[in-house]
């Protein structure tokens, strides 16, 4: 048998992958017709499928049946992307026969100004006319019943909605679509003229996406039998100002006013339990919320780029029990953050570049702060983390370039096992960090210790547990209890400090194991006059040795503190 040499192996692979990109082209539809291409889905039956080599324009008549190689096809389906980024269609006829209008299969038919729809139809799903901007009229048929939540949010032209009599889920009234008794507004036609618009008092539910994008809406009142409001229900209504959510409403959806941009008063119903994802995400105009005592829950992105919002107001006896990621991320103007002590979970990021953020409280049963938690928080410039916090996620205090001091927990935290993450702590000009007595471990630059660095102070009686990498604490002081100083001294990691003190000596600058008014004259003296610098004079324990020193050391004494 003759050997078949490489290069022709070689030739030979590249016609198979010829071949099979080839054959992988032709699968994308079974047949095409007059530039429309199917694909057999059925005996005698096909979809309408992508055309990508063709764009088709003007008024388009799509046919009821189809014949190909001796074969008559009945068309029953418009399938997904059909008719993609068809810009240049104006009208479209769907054919009776066709019952479900699938995903995109319309989307970027920015021209399309009115599409006839058949009896037939019963379904359309998921942004079927996504971006169908010129839309003036929207029809809804006799058999139409399952429509997508979406199906209506980019309709940004639209001036009315009809409906078939016969319909048995959709009533159409004065060019709004509801549902067929009255109780739910499906759709509100986003063109429609009128600045103001009452609720009607029969509905009871807000449809997702109702009100979505009604730009010309600068009033929208909402009456008390409204007990439930389904998603991004007000979103991108740019000129409404202030909205009055009745308190019987206990149910709303994610991203309900995203990207109003004029929004600056909202009353919160009192009944609601959440404020799920996006829920005010970019309101610019926005500078201060109440957020109402029964809500146990912040979502994602709930308040981002809220670029304005100064002032967060949590009510008396708040039951809020976890804020997640990102909830208040890029919050520019928020100055104080006062968390309820009910919180005891935290997402990563909820405070990101909230660079105006200057005073933070956070929860005294909080239990898992997570990572970036204080992204590039720059102008904060203390931190104190309580001692019930038993994990610090990676990157959770990162970039915060004013932060001077940081205190997690203290000499009087519920011994537990907390873990600092990965670069958990790591802030280019921390001076001061206090670790109480819960810290059991310390991963891998778990404190990236600045060079600005002058004091670190750990309560634990035992060192905590560090990565691999451990600390570069360059020349900063290390106290800890001092029946522990030999400990530390021997620990991996903490025996690279060049200076460890017994906490409990601070002040005893004289050496003699007391302290006495002996060490508050040698202590005005070396203020006064200079001299060696003495970590034992440094009372206050800031890193640095001044008047503040004085008054802290006389208190010792007067007092034995």
């Amino acid at each position: 048998m003759r050997k078949i040499s490489n290069f022709l192996l070689k030739k030979l692979a590249v016609l198979a992958v010829i071949v099979t990109a080839c054959s992988f082209t032709a699968s994308a539809y079974d047949f095409m017709v007059d530039s429309i291409c199917y694909n057999i889905i059925g005996e005698n039956e096909v979809e309408i499928t992508q055309n990508e080599a063709y764009k088709v324009s003007g008024e388009v008549i799509l046919p009821g049946t189809v014949n190909y190689d001796g074969v008559t096809y009945n068309v029953t389906c418009i399938g997904k992307y059909a008719f993609d980024n068809c810009k240049e269609i104006t009208f479209v006829s769907v054919p009776e026969g066709v019952t479900a209008i699938r995903y995109f299969a319309f989307a970027g038919c920015s021209s399309l100004e009115y599409v006839e729809l058949p009896n037939s139809l019963t379904t359309i799903e998921q942004h079927g006319f996504y971006c169908c901007t010129s839309m003036k009229e929207f029809h809804i048929p006799r058999n139409l019943t399952n429509i997508a939540y979406n199906v209506f949010n980019s309709f940004a032209n639209l001036l009315y909605y009809t409906c078939s009599p016969l319909n048995p889920r959709y009533r159409a009234v004065d060019g709004l679509l509801y549902s067929k008794d009255m109780t739910e507004l499906v759709a509100y036609p986003a063109a429609n003229p009128a600045t103001s618009f009452d609720i009607p008092t029969y509905v009871t539910r807000l449809g997702d996406y109702c009100l979505h994008n009604c730009d010309n809406l600068t009033e929208i009142n909402i009456h008390e039998n409204v007990t439930e409001m389904g998603m991004n229900i007000f979103s991108g209504c740019d000129n409404i100002e202030s909205i009055y959510i009745p308190d019987a409403v206990t149910c709303m959806g994610v991203t309900v006013f995203g990207d109003c941009k004029k929004l600056s008063q909202v009353h919160l119903p009192a009944s609601a339990d959440s404020l799920l994802s996006s829920f005010f995400t970019n309101c610019p105009s926005l500078t201060e919320v109440t957020i109402p005592r029964n809500i146990r829950y912040i979502g994602t992105f709930a308040f981002a780029d809220c670029k304005n919002l100064k002032t967060i107001n949590f009510e008396e006896g708040s039951r809020l029990n976890k804020i997640d990621l990102r909830a208040f991320e890029k919050c520019y103007a928020l100055e104080e953050f006062i968390m309820p002590d009910s919180v005891t979970v935290l997402g990563g990021q909820i405070l990101g570049y909230c660079n105006g953020l200057k005073n933070v409280h956070l929860s005294d049963n909080l239990q898992i702060l997570a990572g970036a938690t204080f992204w590039y928080c720059t102008g904060l410039t203390e931190l104190d983390i309580p001692g019930t916090v038993t994990f610090i996620g990676n990157a959770a205090i990162t970039g915060c370039t004013s932060l001077k001091r940081i205190k997690v927990g203290d000499k009087n935290s519920t011994p537990n096992i907390t873990f600092i993450e990965d670069c958990a702590l790591d802030c280019a000009n921390i001076e001061r960090i206090e670790l109480g007595v819960n810290i059991d471990s310390i991963d891998s630059y778990g404190l990236d210790m600045s060079q600005n660095l002058k004091v670190l102070i750990s309560w634990s009686t035992t060192p905590p547990k560090t990565g691999s990498y451990g600390f570069y604490p360059y020349d900063a002081v290390l106290y800890v209890p001092k029946a522990s100083v030999e400990a530390y001294r021997t620990a991996p990691k903490w025996n690279t400090f060049k200076t460890i003190l017994p906490i409990e000596d601070v002040g005893d600058i004289d050496g003699n194991g007391s302290i006495g008014i002996s060490d508050v004259t040698r202590l005005i003296d070396m203020i006064l006059n200079g001299g060696d610098s003495n970590p034992l004079a440094d009372v206050d324990l800031n890193g640095y040795i001044n008047i503040s020193d004085i008054t802290e050391l006389i208190d010792k004494v007067l007092n034995g503190n």
